[in-house]
């Protein structure tokens, strides 16, 4: 009996144990499961694989239209490759063909040479240096054709019987010469005008250290003047002191109109504007100022030579282009000839 019961519960024993392992390879597969499905989960949220990017159809279009650019370029700078190749071939074979002709003509010239008689090769030289001759003749003959369109004209200046230029201090007339155009300056009517007018503005220096009035018009002319006070030095019995006292700074003779006068040659006959106001003044106490801009220092000629055959002592005053006639107390007076 006793037997019996250890068998019973050895075999019990076993039964246990493939009970265990089964357990335990169920585990395993459940864990096994759980890893795959894990693992499917995962894979569907991170693909491996990145996505392609859209490109817009545009944009292909224009790649397309780029490549097939570049294309027809490069195809067209072949064909011209390949032109300029035959082109370059074609010359030189033409080269070597215009030199073989020169060559075979120079040795046939120097084999005729050698045939001809003495007298034959005399004339050949002479007819040589004659074809040399006759085109240095030809070109003597056209450098001489030009140097005579090259010949100045030549401009006599006539002299003037003046031995000696002359400050001007006593009457003085004065004219403007602008574009062939001359005109009469009434200077002196214009500065009296002004010293009365300038003694009315006086006052005006109170309140300002420089004043600008102008005056005007007389016979086509304004006067503008400027009035400010200067400093001088003046020597006194305890000596050099600093004065001040108002003066003329300034004044400026500006035309009312861009064409003023009367023509050059219209000037120059009598009756015109210009011979009644010569005519009006003495000439042996007066001097005849012209006032001259660049475009017309010719014209002043012509007056200059009329004034001296009448006796008058002329002077003349250029004027830069676009200034007006201008005077001041420190200016220069004019030169009479």
């Amino acid at each position: 009996m006793k037997r019996r019961a250890s068998k019973e519960n050895g075999i019990g024993g076993l039964d246990s144990f493939q009970d265990i392992v089964a357990n335990l390879v169920g585990i395993l597969i459940i864990l096994v499961m759980i890893v795959m499905m894990r693992a499917r989960d995962e894979f569907s949220q991170h693909p491996t694989n990145p996505t392609a990017e859209e490109v817009p159809l545009e944009s292909v279009e224009q790649a397309r239209a780029v490549a097939l650019a570049v294309e027809g370029s490069i195809l067209e700078l072949d064909d011209i490759t390949q032109h300029q190749e035959f082109e370059l071939s074609y010359r030189k074979r033409e080269r070597d063909r215009i030199l073989e002709a020169i060559t075979l003509a120079e040795q046939e010239l120097i084999s005729q040479q050698k045939t001809l008689s003495s007298e034959s090769q005399v004339s050949v030289d002479m007819a040589a240096q004659y074809e040399a001759m006759a085109r240095e003749l030809g070109d003597l003959i056209r450098s001489r054709q030009v140097l005579k369109q090259l010949q100045p004209d030549v401009h006599v200046i006539e002299h003037m019987p003046t031995p000696m230029a002359k400050t001007v201090f006593g009457k003085e007339i004065h004219f403007r010469l602008d574009d062939g155009r001359i005109s009469y300056v009434p200077f002196d009517e214009l500065v009296d005008r002004m010293k009365r007018d300038a003694q009315n503005n006086v006052h005006k220096l109170h309140d300002h250290s420089q004043i600008t009035e102008t005056i005007g018009p007389v016979s086509g002319y304004r006067l503008r003047y400027e009035l400010g006070y200067t400093n001088d030095v003046v020597k006194t019995r305890t000596g050099p002191r600093l004065q001040q006292k108002i003066e003329m700074l300034q004044l400026e003779l500006i035309p009312v109109q861009a064409v003023l006068g009367e023509p050059v040659q219209e000037a120059l006959t009598d009756g015109s504007q210009f011979m009644q106001y010569i005519k009006r003044t003495v000439p042996e106490t007066t001097t005849v100022t012209i006032w001259v801009y660049p475009n017309s220092f010719d014209d002043f000629r012509k007056f200059k030579n009329t004034l001296f055959a009448m006796g008058f002592a002329c002077a003349g005053r250029p004027l830069p282009e676009g200034l007006y006639i201008s005077a001041s107390p420190h200016g220069t007076k004019s030169v009479r000839q």
